[in-house]
């Protein structure tokens, strides 16, 4: 267990607004690590990742994508805020000058060649906040099974 800087809940839109700002969403790629391709496309695959959390109590509380201004866009990346169990979603920062990671989050996005990729934040499961409950982290360590459900080709949609 670690003692990072600062750790809390928020269901406040301005926190999840404030870790995805800047650069590249939830914080950069070195923070993110591939866990799942995908056999289904993008919206499919958000919508099973939807329904499988939801059946494991963790309801959506945010689904961002990036803003661009081409008419003819399509998204290519969403990023997939979710709520624990006992209501808020985990936030954690290192140091004061850090971007808040948010700990129970999953990006949907296009890789190469067209394959549709799950990614969770690198190390969300090490090293976890002491001030975090059991109830949140078992929420966040059960975010791979919310992943493998939602990919399986019998799972249910809710």
């Amino acid at each position: 267990m670690k003692n990072p800087f600062r750790f809390w809940m928020t269901g406040g839109a301005a926190m999840i607004f404030a870790a995805l700002s800047g650069g590249r969403a939830l914080g950069a790629e070195e923070r993110a690590q591939l866990t799942r391709v995908s056999r289904y496309g993008l919206e499919e695959t958000v919508s099973r990742l939807r329904a499988s959390a939801l059946r494991h109590g963790l309801p959506m509380m945010a689904r961002l994508q990036p803003h661009t201004h081409s008419e003819h866009y399509r998204p290519s990346r969403f990023i997939l805020v979710l709520e624990s169990s006992q209501g808020g979603t985990p936030v954690s920062m290192d140091d004061p000058n850090g971007r808040p990671a948010l700990l129970l989050s999953l990006i949907v996005q296009m890789g190469e060649g067209g394959t549709t990729e799950v990614l969770l934040p690198e190390g969300a499961f090490d090293d976890l906040p002491e001030a975090m409950s059991a109830e949140v982290r078992h929420d966040l360590e059960d975010l791979p099974v919310v992943v493998e459900e939602a990919l399986a080709e019998e799972a249910v949609m809710a």
